[in-house]
């Protein structure tokens, strides 16, 4: 069996909107990964959510003049993207 590797970040005081059903707009102090799987734990209406959620851009911006970080996200495990590069050798 072939090993999995994987990095736990943990976001501190992050902002969540939510545009559409499956998309959401969270503002970080830290950058995210396109592709990268996330866990959000919510409380919408007093019950607690646990949402798988993929990220699907990271950009810096400036607010109020501090760095932060534009982090767009959707519902759900994003594909997998594959690269098939091939390494030669002299």
């Amino acid at each position: 069996m072939e090993p999995t590797y994987g990095v736990v970040h943990g976001f501190c005081d992050v902002v969540l909107q939510r545009n559409s059903e499956t998309d959401w707009i969270a503002i970080s102090r830290q950058p995210a990964v396109a592709g990268e799987t996330l866990i959000l734990d919510i409380e919408e209406g007093g019950w607690p959510q646990h949402l798988t959620v993929s990220v699907v851009e990271s950009r810096p911006v400036i607010l109020r003049g501090d760095m932060r970080h534009r982090i767009r996200l959707q519902l759900g495990d994003a594909s997998p993207i594959l690269f098939d590069q091939q390494v030669r050798r002299g």
